[in-house]
């Protein structure tokens, strides 16, 4: 089976152009009208990770958000709700929407936002490595016609990036996100997590906003990269093959699109996907950097135990950027942080390194920290990656 991931150069973020990038992206997939019918009620999930600015890259872009909201209306949707619930929100729900553009573009375009905090929930039911397991998500998935996923390009130091699949998670109302992390420590169960998830969920349309994306630290304090594409398919995995793609990335190399090639859900290589739209050699870029997928995970527990103070990454303090607020200490599942006069403190033996803390800061004062001995690992590995890509290259 072949999966159709349509893609599409986008150079700025002026309306005008994501308006007819947007056109332009979805008609090989059939057009919004293939999504959406008169009178379809319409639920849009971008990525809101954290407050911050549209050009700060750590979520969905509102001239996005606006262009879809547009075109559900075209469509014929009655109505069209906007909404995501970041890992914590300390204060009001108002001001993510404000900070991050997402009120003014949804109103612009005749939406309305839906604080998933306050929505009814409703449990779905799922396997994980065989073990059942009940999840609490926002009723309006199910009570929309139409579910639309609008994701955002980022990378992540647990999961590699963070993509089509992964944004599923945000469906998991504020804190419980933390139990879960909490629940699955090690990345590989995590990633199965998602990915069932995901499954569970009827979102019809996925969308990522790449024109300006995050590599390097992400998902909260990377690198803004201006990567200008756009790209969409009816499969969140295919999306993710399209942004491996893209940026240079071995899919079996992350693990959340590694589960799924194990469970055959989606594409498993290349070979399964069409890519439509603008053509893929005009949408490669350079110098994407994605972290490297820490070899700790790959560890037997019962090796791990022995070699665990000296094989290592975690969450480290930038200097003199903490204000000492909490959040960090207040999103942690493994209640690994503490607040003193010099600002946070990560006590490593309780620490599973699903890196919230980073996610929530909201001056990014946290970074990835590796021991000594698994910052030699990393450099090695990364070393021999570029032998081969010159090698490859030859």
């Amino acid at each position: 089976m072949k999966y159709k991931v349509s893609l599409q150069k986008c150079d700025s973020y002026d309306i005008k152009e994501v308006d007819k990038a947007i056109e332009a992206l979805l008609e090989p997939l059939g057009g919004m009208s293939k999504f959406i019918k008169k009178n379809d009620k319409v639920l849009i999930k971008p990525n809101m990770l954290s407050c911050k600015e549209p050009e700060r890259a750590a979520t969905t872009h509102p001239s996005v958000i606006e262009a879809v909201v547009k075109k559900c209306f075209e469509a014929g949707a009655s109505e069209v709700w906007v909404g995501d619930s970041p890992p914590a929100i300390f204060g009001r729900t108002e001001d993510f929407w404000n900070k991050t553009g997402f009120a003014k573009a949804t109103e612009a375009a005749g939406g309305k936002m839906l604080c998933f905090e306050k929505d009814e929930k409703a449990n779905i039911a799922f396997k994980v490595f065989g073990k059942g397991i009940t999840a609490s998500v926002i009723k309006k998935v199910f009570d929309a016609d139409v579910v639309i996923s609008l994701s955002k390009m980022k990378t992540h130091n647990l999961t590699r990036i963070t993509g089509a699949v992964k944004n599923h998670f945000g469906f998991i109302p504020g804190f419980s996100k933390a139990l879960w992390h909490k629940k699955f420590t090690k990345v590989d169960e995590f990633s199965a997590f998602v990915t069932e998830l995901a499954k569970s969920l009827p979102v019809k349309l996925h969308i990522m906003d790449g024109v300006e994306a995050m590599d390097l630290q992400g998902p909260a304090s990377g690198r803004v990269k201006r990567n200008n594409i756009l790209i969409a398919s009816e499969s969140p995995v295919a999306v993710d093959f399209g942004f491996c793609k893209v940026v240079g990335l071995k899919p079996e190399t992350v693990p959340i699109i590694k589960y799924c090639q194990r469970i055959n859900w989606g594409p498993n290589s290349f070979n399964d996907v069409e890519f439509v739209g603008t053509d893929i050699e005009d949408c490669l870029v350079k110098g994407y950097i994605v972290p490297p997928a820490p070899p700790v995970y790959l560890i037997p527990d019962f090796v791990l135990e022995f070699i665990r103070k000296l094989i290592w990454t975690g969450p480290n303090l930038k200097n003199n950027k903490c204000v000492k607020c909490g959040r960090c200490k207040n999103i942690c599942p493994a209640k690994a942080i503490g607040i003193t006069s010099s600002g946070a403190e990560f006590d490593r033996t309780k620490c599973i390194s699903c890196f919230c803390c980073m996610e929530v800061c909201p001056l990014e004062a946290i970074e990835m920290k590796a021991s000594p001995l698994m910052a030699i690992i990393l450099k090695l590995r990364n070393v021999r990656n570029i032998l081969s890509r010159n090698k490859k290259n030859e």
